[in-house]
């Protein structure tokens, strides 16, 4: 039979030896008096007949005639080694491990046994007990670079990485042009911060190969995790003055100026890039819309973003794009009112572009404003003559809190006409989710299940979805088995949250095990002593125990709370 090969053993072990060294008994060890002639002659022929059934694909035939002569020959390491061989091919690791492990201990000198006993410990994840053979044969042959590779990535599986790079070191003593050596070698330095050794292994690797533009700009870095940022400042800037249309290297230029504070040399090259004829338009923009990207995340760029954007407006005056992104900085500042004009502007000149009607909306509902987003996406379908899922997601989220709960969900409905793999997920997500809470609010539950269940499609682990569902699941008093699943998961994903702890808790109470119930809605209490859904749960769950003065009592504070604001959100937040 031809048994497809799932189980593959660092397939370089097998090449090339089929049955090498197989040729009558390898017993090693214990003295045992010699087979007779017949019983020899035997034993050769069914390993004759193993061996062709093996190489047909008969693998199960084959171990039938190996175990045969084991029988006769339990110390044979050769048949041990292709019974070995042929567990590997059926992928049945256990076996194809025991037999190769007998193998080696009948015969230890035989270094395809070795290797084939690696192989399989490595493919096991055994890597410590790879690394151990490899290392066995690496000391009967120090420059068996061969060995020495494989030895090296059973440390690094291993996450040894200090043996890892010592052995790479080894294999480029005996083949010093060694490129994946020295690659490897160089990973292994920056993983283990050696930064100086990198950089000598970087520099001798362009001397041997030749330089690029990427392993340039790999050197500039390292010397500056090294400490020294004149030598990458003078990299960079050889760069640019043999290709100045190279922004990888303006980049690398500017955010070392940025972090090493000096303002005035960023303001003077941020200049000489935007002269640069040679730079096409959009690629300046994509180089602003990075170091904006960056400064999300690193408070410290933000200033010299400002300053990019400025530069840039200053540089190029009538671009749209140009206001746009002079918005966009605008509003990170805070300052709404300029964002907006700048946004208009772009409009003006071209009102056909979408990202520009996506950012003045997105403007208006930072400040909540949501009559304004709703306006701005009708005239953005009047003036560009199409939608986009974004402005559809910021209609029906405005809508929704403005209290026009039917026509939010009419408007998010269309989200589901939007192809997942050509859409990002998260403002898909963000439009179901906003749809199941307009029709929670509308008292149609189906329906928001159903657009929960389209959340939890996309991102099945959405932890504000999983609790909603579980929610709805336990009022109508279905699913609950279901329901206590996904109340778990969303507990797991955030488990301070008071809002998930009151659902678990709540489907506890559904279930009959009140005393657990009371347990965990009275932890959500303490986190959330203002929310009077909670302490009708309470009260619930103290009359189910017997407690009707109690359960009064709580009842009493909810009203309490209902009546100080009347207007309550739905379970759980957007």
């Amino acid at each position: 039979m031809n048994a497809p090969i799932r189980f593959v053993v660092l397939s370089l072990f097998l090449a090339g030896f089929v049955f090498t060294g197989c040729t009558g008994s390898a017993s090693v060890g214990k003295t045992s008096q010699a087979p007779d002639d017949s019983l020899a002659d035997r034993s050769r022929d069914l390993f004759v007949e193993g061996s062709l059934s093996t190489v047909s694909g008969d693998y199960q035939t084959a171990i039938t005639q190996f175990r045969k002569i084991l029988a006769a020959e339990p110390e044979n390491a050769a048949v041990h080694f292709s019974l070995s061989k042929a567990y590997v091919a059926l992928a049945l690791p256990d076996s194809a491990k025991h037999y190769a492990e007998k193998a080696v201990e009948y015969n230890a000198s035989n270094r395809y046994y070795r290797h084939l006993l690696a192989g399989i410990y490595f493919d096991m994840k055994m890597f410590s007990d790879a690394a151990m053979q490899f290392e066995k044969l690496v000391e009967t042959e120090p420059s068996d670079t061969r060995s020495l590779f494989f030895l090296a990535h059973a440390y690094l599986a291993d996450e040894k990485h200090e043996k890892a790079l010592e052995t790479f070191a080894r294999i480029l003593q005996f083949d010093p042009s060694n490129e994946n050596a020295q690659v490897q070698s160089l990973w292994l330095e920056l993983k283990l911060k050696r930064y100086g050794a990198a950089i000598h292994s970087l520099e001798s690797m362009m001397d041997a190969n030749g330089s690029n533009d990427k392993l340039q700009l790999t050197l500039g870095e390292l010397y500056l995790q090294s400490g020294k940022p004149a030598k990458a400042l003078q990299i960079f800037r050889e760069m640019i003055a043999e290709t100045p249309s190279f922004v990888p290297a303006w980049i690398a230029l500017f955010e070392t100026y940025i972090e090493q504070g000096e303002r005035e040399l960023f303001l003077t090259e941020l200049r000489r890039f935007y002269a640069v004829d040679e730079i096409e338009f959009s690629k300046k923009i994509e180089a602003v819309k990075l170091f904006m990207l960056r400064a999300e995340n690193e408070p410290s760029y933000s200033e010299h973003v400002h300053t990019m954007v400025d530069e840039l407006a200053a540089f190029q005056t009538g671009e749209p794009s140009v206001y746009v992104l002079r918005g966009m900085s605008l509003r990170v500042q805070g300052k709404y009112d300029q964002a907006q004009e700048d946004f208009q502007k772009a409009l003006e000149l071209n009102p056909e572009n979408l990202f520009a009607w996506e950012e003045l909306a997105s403007t208006y509902m930072l400040q909540e404003r949501y009559h304004n987003v709703s306006d701005t996406v009708s005239q953005a379908k009047k003036r560009a003559g199409r939608s986009s899922l974004r402005l559809e997601v910021f209609d029906g989220y405005a809508l929704f809190r403005s209290g026009s709960y039917l026509k939010s969900a009419r408007v998010l409905e269309k989200a589901r006409n939007y192809e997942k793999q050509e859409t990002p997920s998260w403002l898909l997500v963000q439009a179901h989710i906003t749809r199941a809470m307009a029709y929670d609010k509308l008292k149609k539950p189906e329906k928001s299940i159903e657009a929960y269940n389209d959340v939890l499609g996309i991102d099945p682990e959405n932890a504000l979805a999983l609790n909603n569902l579980a929610y709805l699941y336990a009022e109508r008093e279905e699913n609950l088995d279901e329901a206590m699943q996904y109340a778990k998961q969303a507990v797991d994903t955030e488990p301070e949250n008071p809002v998930f702890l009151d659902t678990l808790g709540w489907l506890y109470y559904k279930t009959g095990n009140y005393q657990k119930a009371r347990e965990i809605i009275e932890i959500a209490l303490s986190m959330e002593p203002n929310e009077p859904e909670i302490y009708e749960h309470l009260a619930e769950i103290y009359r189910a125990l017997g407690e009707p003065v109690k359960a009064e009592e709580y009842l009493n504070k909810a009203d309490q709370l209902r009546q100080k604001d009347a207007s309550q959100e739905p379970k759980g937040k957007s």
